[in-house]
């Protein structure tokens, strides 16, 4: 198996609201298709389909997108991958049922698009194997958001997606902007057990380094992002 992270996320916040840029990884078996952890926003659908042609991926091979939760910085370019299977959490679909209007990072007019597709499927239950990976149930910033513990490398690596959005939730445990703050703690708490490695949804690389009971994060690498203002490229397109 590959794992490659295609975007990283970072913890940044403009006057003119949320910037949503989000992890997303790509996973490869062996002797199976490619597969997507998470899709980032719209902003970045160019450079996603970019990222994956750099590897040899076209749009067409990834045959499972692996969605984490229903907000927009993290599900809404599944309609790019024509010949995947989607996978939202039970409970996710419950959420987007009953508080698609309510919690506004929803992009609700799309649900009905992927419900009616005949590619949605459905996990259940608190965990789980999906397409040989083990996923888990970590509530909390939505109450379907799951993630993925995976045995990678000589490490225990786990995809948190916004179950730990930035450092600060993985060092304290305290979390913002959840939809239950109780379960939110719970679900960091069993990451901080087992993890020696974290993608959060909003941050860097972070290592988990224990003595006894005491445990260190550490980030290990930079998160930065290079703004480029004004922006001009005659060469840009937008055919895929």
């Amino acid at each position: 198996m590959q794992i490659d992270l295609l975007f990283q996320g970072f913890p940044g916040r403009s006057s003119r609201g949320f910037l949503g840029w989000s992890s997303c990884v790509l996973i490869r078996p062996v002797g199976k298709a490619p597969i997507l952890f998470d899709t980032v926003g719209f902003n970045e659908r160019i450079l996603l389909l970019t990222k994956l042609k750099e590897l040899g991926v076209n749009k067409e091979d990834v045959g499972t997108v692996l969605l984490s939760h229903f907000h927009f910085d993290h599900a809404v370019n599944y309609p790019l991958f024509p010949n995947a299977t989607f996978y939202l959490h039970e409970e996710e679909v419950k959420h987007i049922e009953n508080n698609g209007e309510e919690d506004l990072a929803i992009p609700v007019e799309m649900y009905p698009s992927l419900r009616d597709s005949g590619r949605l499927s459905i996990l259940t239950g608190k965990s789980g194997i999906v397409e040989g990976l083990n996923w888990m149930h970590t509530p909390g910033h939505t109450p379907g958001l799951y993630s993925l513990f995976l045995n990678y490398r000589g490490s225990k690596i786990v995809l948190a997606s916004d179950t730990v959005k930035n450092i600060s939730e993985l060092r304290t445990g305290e979390v913002s902007m959840t939809w239950d703050e109780v379960r939110g703690k719970e679900s960091i708490n069993a990451i901080r057990r087992w993890a020696d490695i974290v993608v959060p949804g909003h941050d860097r690389l972070l290592q988990i380094k224990r003595n006894g009971s005491h445990v260190e994060v550490y980030p290990i690498n930079e998160s930065a992002i290079d703004i480029i203002v004004p922006w001009k490229d005659d060469k840009f397109s937008i055919k895929i």
